[in-house]
């Protein structure tokens, strides 16, 4: 039924015209934006007194556009704006404002039953009205009734009906009242201006989208705080205490690096300027002095040729040519005393005795150089000798010199161990002697025979129960062979004794009183086992050490490197020195290899 007759038949037709426009559509749309308070229209529903002619709703819809900044988009199909009809006959465009968030009941059974809100509460709540909504019938007739489009209520009442589609703006550049986010995260600061429109169909919208999007801008606004790396910056002190302990790695390494190596250990020295082997030695003024000897080669060619050794820090010593010897020998007892160095026996060479040891006696005296004892005094040795081992002793003052090849064949003194042999180089000496090297003259020739006559021992003097003891250990029997015998000899009691045989029988090359701390240091050497034939492989470079009280052997000192035999040995400084020596090819008719090689062993 509608009110005032024919009058309102024609309003009613008129309105439907307009609902079809969309040109109206959209002025209705200002309309309502303008009514919820956009340009401050209305503080409860504003009432059009008459219908404005399309002239006048035209420049109201320009106006106010001007004023607003966007229109809300919608979704889908817009639909008209909801009018209800008055008690005057005229027509209400009207727009309910609902804040975010407010549940809306909507009846969906076509009853037209909807609840009912008062138009004068719209306007006055300034901070919730973020948005409106209202609801028809599902034939999109304006009222809010049935199926069939005719009101189930008083014309005159107001209906909030529930939103068809709620558009939201989350950034409104024209409203300035938006509250900070930080004072209720459930609250929505930026106000969203939203048309409710009544739709074909009735659809409600989630309230959840609103303050999903809220939140969102909310880190946005906060970003302040999360990028400050105050808590980062604290990464400088935490570097220093780091560095610290980095910069102390120096003396960390310093305590960390391996201590000097303890325990016996050998050397490398400057190398012997030539090439010798066979020479004769002895220690003076703190030098070891190289003498005589032979050049590699198969005929052994003595030379006079004289060094001194200085020994210095890391093996840097320094080798001095002296004087030349008053003869060329090889194979000569070198043996030190009192500051001097004497010289006894040694092979001639073949031009000077066709190839014949010797019994002359040589001196040498630093600052002086040589002095042939033998020429000056006719003084010499009891037999013409090589090979022969001898050592002072200055308890008694005397030089002791024992056993060696010796020329003097028809002495009842040597022998030629059963090998048959009528040369000299068959035949070794048994006859210890002394020489005072003060009187320069031979003392006793006549003293206690050693049990086993040998050539190349080693002679060393030591101290036993407080007494000098004499030992002569190892040595080559001429042609016979190796020996490992080791005898001791008493000065005083002039009296013979077996001690402990040597680890293998053969002859070391530091045979010249190779003592430090009243222990003997027996190193390199030529040696053989049952009586196997002679080779290179014969000829060792191991270190043994006799202790004489003991009276046993220690053959776990490290090994030199470099095997060798005819050596010129002397300690000086607590320090063993071994120079020069040669390998025999015995493969290549008995060649002598001669080496420079020079090394040192420290116990």
């Amino acid at each position: 039924m509608r009110e005032n007759g024919g009058r309102g038949d024609e309003r009613e037709e008129s309105v439907a015209a307009d609902e079809q426009s969309p040109g109206n559509r959209s002025r209705r749309g200002v309309l309502a934006l303008l009514a919820a308070g956009t340009v401050g229209i209305g503080l409860g529903t504003a009432a059009l007194s008459d219908t404005p002619d399309e002239g006048e709703a035209d420049s109201t819809i320009e106006a106010s556009a001007t004023e607003t900044t966007g229109r809300p988009e919608t979704t889908g199909t817009e639909p008209p704006p909801s009018t209800v009809a008055t008690s005057s006959g005229l027509f209400e465009t009207t727009a309910t404002a609902t804040p975010v968030g407010t549940q809306v009941s909507t009846d969906t059974d076509g009853a037209g039953d909807s609840e009912t809100a008062d138009p004068s509460d719209a306007p006055s709540d300034a901070g919730g009205s973020d948005g409106s909504s209202s609801a028809g019938g599902s034939d999109g007739s304006s009222s809010a009734g049935g199926s069939d489009g005719s009101s189930g209520g008083d014309p005159s009442t107001e209906t909030a009906q529930s939103p068809t589609e709620t558009t939201v703006e989350t950034e409104t550049t024209s409203e300035p009242t938006t509250q900070p986010p930080t004072e209720n995260a459930g609250q929505t600061a930026t106000p969203t201006e939203t048309s409710t429109e009544a739709p074909t169909e009735t659809t409600t919208e989630p309230p959840t989208e609103t303050p999903s999007q809220t939140p969102a801008e909310t880190p946005t606004q906060t970003s302040t705080p999360v990028e400050t790396p105050t808590p980062t910056s604290t990464a400088t002190p935490t570097q220093t205490p780091t560095e610290t302990p980095t910069q102390t790695s120096t003396p960390t390494e310093t305590s960390t690096e391996p201590p000097p190596e303890t325990g016996p250990k050998w050397r490398t020295e400057t190398s012997v300027p030539v090439e010798q082997s066979d020479a004769g030695g002895g220690v003076v003024d703190g030098k070891l002095l190289y003498f005589g000897g032979f050049d590699s080669g198969v005929e052994l060619n003595a030379r006079t040729r004289t060094f001194l050794y200085d020994p210095a820090e890391g093996g840097s010593g320094a080798w001095t040519r002296v004087e030349d010897m008053p003869k060329a020998v090889w194979g000569p007892c070198g043996v030190s005393a009192n500051g001097r160095v004497f010289s006894f026996g040694g092979v001639l060479t073949p031009a000077e005795g066709d190839n014949v040891p010797t019994d002359d006696i040589f001196v040498y005296e630093p600052g002086d150089g040589w002095r042939n004892l033998t020429a000056e005094s006719g003084v010499r040795c009891p037999y013409t000798t090589w090979a022969m081992g001898g050592v002072y002793d200055p308890e008694s003052g005397y030089i002791y010199c024992v056993g060696g090849g010796t020329g003097d064949t028809e002495s009842d003194t040597a022998t030629d161990h059963g090998t048959g042999g009528t040369t000299h180089w068959s035949f070794d000496e048994h006859r210890l002697w002394a020489f005072d090297p003060e009187a320069e003259e031979v003392v006793d020739d006549s003293l206690a025979q050693i049990p086993e006559a040998k050539r190349w021992p080693t002679v060393a003097r030591v101290v036993v129960d407080g007494r000098t003891k004499i030992h002569a250990l190892g040595g080559v029997k001429s042609t016979a062979g190796s020996t490992d015998s080791n005898f001791r000899y008493d000065p005083i009691d002039d009296e013979w004794e077996e001690a402990a045989p040597t680890p293998i029988p053969g002859h070391y090359a530091t045979t010249n009183d190779p003592v430090v701390d009243n222990q003997l240091y027996l190193s390199h050497g030529l040696f053989r086992e049952n009586d196997e034939s002679l080779s290179v492989d014969s000829f060792r470079s191991f270190c043994h050490r006799y202790d004489p009280e003991a009276d046993e052997f220690d053959t776990s000192l490290p090994d030199e490197g470099t095997p060798r035999v005819g050596c010129v040995d002397g300690v000086i400084d607590g320090r063993l020195y071994v120079t020069g020596g040669h390998v025999k090819l015995y493969d290549e008719q008995g060649y002598h290899d001669c080496t420079t090689v020079a090394s040192s062993f420290l116990p």
